[in-house]
């Protein structure tokens, strides 16, 4: 109940435009809840939201029919809502200062719950920068590591393609309503994220992508990644917008040295600078983020013949079922210390390439 009604206001919320999280959640966190915060007298609401008419908009919002009856129009629709009182809403975002109220969503929503690193640059990404976003999207993905970006052309539009057929896939937020194709040149694009990734947006349908929209966005890409990755900005890139409220939250960033003569390439070279970490590649990454990704040996300590070319991942699980087997996934992530998304991917190698089974919820290597 208690969630429920902490659901109904945040839906109800994110249509005042009083009302925004930036406003709201220092008021809901010194109070302790929503309940708590809709409990106040009227003196105390005013001093906490800063004026009598966002206390009043507060109050009256939750209680009216209007936004609930939108809000089942456009789930009728086929677009999810969640809010930060979901189960399903990522708990990365939950953390940052001011998470949305209000999240539109397409898609996978299990994505949401991957380990996620987000990969962001230039709209006019050399073909350098396109080849290392491409190769960090793919590297990413490959382990069970969801790979967010922002949709636009240039270094997002090379991390979600490179992403898409990997266990991690990819996420999307966009900086307009979900049925709102922006770049048009992208929209193919969308419509595959849509079938295997997550498309997510703050923003309601039919909202046209503007300017102010996208620094809104970006909090979002950084705050549902554990780090953010930047390939090639320009001095005045909204890259280095996502860059520094990862920086505000608590999160890792990296940054990918290019040359020196490259203006696309200046805004990363600042961030250096500053003390971002290091990106050479997927390992630089692996190393700050999921050491485990880097400590699996190069061999299996059974006997049993298995393909040369399996990953690191697939032959440190094949390690573990060949002395502890059968094993749940709960019991592989222990063993390990992989995130469950990379284990699950680890599982799929084996399973696919006839080196294990499971059965009952529990895996073991194959006879052969």
């Amino acid at each position: 109940m208690k969630d429920a009604i902490s659901r109904q206001a945040a839906i109800a919320w994110s249509r005042e435009r009083e009302l925004s999280p930036q406003r709201l959640w220092p008021a809901i966190r010194e109070r302790g809840g929503v309940e708590a915060l809709l409990s106040c007298d009227e003196e105390e609401l005013v001093r906490l939201l800063g004026s009598a008419s966002r206390a009043r908009a507060a109050r009256r919002a939750p209680e009216d029919p209007g936004p609930r009856r939108w809000a089942q129009e456009i789930e009728r629709a086929g677009i999810g809502l969640l809010t930060p009182f979901d189960p399903e809403f990522p708990s990365l975002l939950v953390e940052i200062a001011d998470p949305p109220l209000l999240l539109f969503v397409l898609g996978n929503r299990e994505r949401l719950r991957s380990p996620a690193v987000a990969v962001v640059g230039s709209r006019n990404a050399t073909r350098y920068g396109r080849d290392v976003a491409s190769a960090l999207g793919k590297g990413l993905s490959s382990v069970g590591v969801s790979v967010v970006s922002g949709l636009a052309r240039g270094v997002d539009t090379a991390a979600h393609e490179a992403a898409l057929d990997g266990p991690g896939g990819t996420i999307a937020v966009l900086g307009c309503g979900l049925d709102v194709d922006y770049p048009r040149e992208n929209a193919r694009l969308k419509r595959e994220i849509e079938r295997s990734g997550v498309l997510l947006s703050e923003f309601a349908p039919g909202e046209e992508p503007r300017p102010q929209n996208f620094p809104i966005r970006n909090r979002i890409i950084a705050g549902l990644s554990s780090g953010v990755v930047v390939v090639e900005a320009s001095r005045r890139s909204g890259s280095l917008i996502t860059a520094r409220l990862a920086a505000d939250f608590g999160r890792d960033v990296f940054a990918v040295p290019g040359s020196v003569f490259s203006e696309t390439s200046a805004g990363a070279h600042e961030l250096l600078r500053d003390g971002a970490i290091l990106c050479r590649g997927v390992d630089d990454v692996f190393a700050e983020l999921f050491p485990a990704l880097q400590s699996a040996p190069a061999s299996w300590a059974s006997p049993a013949a298995a393909p040369p070319d399996l990953t690191a991942e697939a032959r440190r699980l094949f390690e573990v079922l060949a002395s502890e087997s059968p094993a749940s996934a709960e019991d592989l992530v222990r063993a390990t210390d992989f995130p469950a998304a990379v284990v699950l991917a680890g599982l799929m190698e084996l399973e696919a390439a006839g080196l294990a089974a499971e059965s009952d919820g529990r895996y073991e290597l194959s006879r052969r």
